[in-house]
């Protein structure tokens, strides 16, 4: 195996790969030329509810479970956008199973291959010729009168942030036991860097290349203005104190939610046990990506009509 800018380049084989589409979208088209490309690779496959439902009924397959696909499955591919990835990445957190994005919702800064481009980018990584791409995850853990009662895994970022009522979130930021701030705010993004191009970008934090080792820690809408957006340590353990809210909620990489009362201490790390693994076309660059996805190539141009003087 080659090692490039933090990626690894090899070619590994796989028996079981899990397919695991989007929830709320009918891509039968899509779905079904995964398949045939898995099966025609020679590793069989695992459907989750969501890709039989878009095959129909007489597919020949049955729901797998998530659990299930975690125990059997060597490799994942998931169809959707970010978030479908995101979802496969937390239930595949503590196994390292690669996980491949085909693209067929929005931007996908993670979701590498596009919809148009299946049948010639995902044969190749079938036949072992990829870049791996390990990279760190979260962990967040709600304490309540001292007793942890929630606690979960993020890919992307675990944040603080008003609930149903529309108000600021009172709380305290300790790094590693040391008062870093107290704020008032709609709430605080903890990232990864896989996480610095998502809600923390449009919050105004730093992009972050996958290869820093740092967490980002990005106020929403603080009511002052020297709080700015600041970088850690990814070993750097932070805990807010949260004192005063009308309603607030802790999210995992706004997919997983729990509720959070004033006195609860929400407390996030770099998670020891869990890792999120993709799988990218040979070639890939980081620089590229952003390049290509935030549409750095225009030039801003004055597109205002020019009126001739009468």
């Amino acid at each position: 195996m080659a090692e490039t800018r933090g990626i690894t380049v090899t070619e590994n084989h796989f028996s079981c790969i899990a397919i695991i589409s989007k929830p709320v979208e009918v891509l039968t088209e899509h779905v079904r030329n995964v398949l045939s490309l898995v099966l025609a690779s020679g590793a069989t496959a695992l459907l989750d509810a969501n890709s039989v439902r878009d095959l129909g009924p007489d597919c020949g397959y049955t729901p797998t479970p998530v659990q299930e696909m975690v125990q059997k499955a060597d490799a994942v591919i998931t169809i959707g956008g970010d978030g479908t990835m995101l979802g496969a990445a937390r239930a595949f957190a503590k196994t390292d199973t690669p996980i491949i994005g085909v693209n067929a919702g929005r931007l996908g800064f993670i979701t590498d291959i596009p919809v148009n481009r299946i049948n010639e980018e995902l044969p190749p990584i079938l036949a072992g010729k990829y870049c791996y791409d390990k990279r760190p995850m979260l962990r967040g853990t709600l304490y309540r009168q001292g007793k942890p009662v929630f606690s979960s895994y993020a890919t992307n970022d675990i944040g603080l942030c008003h609930g149903r009522a529309l108000g600021m979130v009172e709380y305290s930021v300790y790094v590693d036991n040391t008062l870093l701030s107290i704020q008032r705010a709609d709430g605080i993004i903890i990232s990864t860097a896989t996480g610095s191009t998502a809600y923390a970008m449009s919050a105004g934090g730093p992009i972050m290349h996958p290869a820093l080792g740092a967490l980002l820690l990005v106020p929403i809408a603080p009511h002052t203005l020297s709080n700015r957006p600041i970088l850690v340590p990814r070993s750097s353990v932070i805990r807010i104190d949260v004192t005063e809210t009308r309603s607030a909620v802790a999210s995992f990489d706004a997919q997983v939610f729990f509720d959070v009362l004033v006195g609860d201490i929400l407390e996030i790390g770099t998670a020891a046990d869990s890792h999120f693994v993709m799988l990218h076309p040979q070639g890939f660059n980081q620089y590229d990506m952003w390049h290509r996805k935030l549409n750095w190539s225009l030039l801003p141009y004055n597109d205002f009509p020019v009126h001739e003087k009468i």
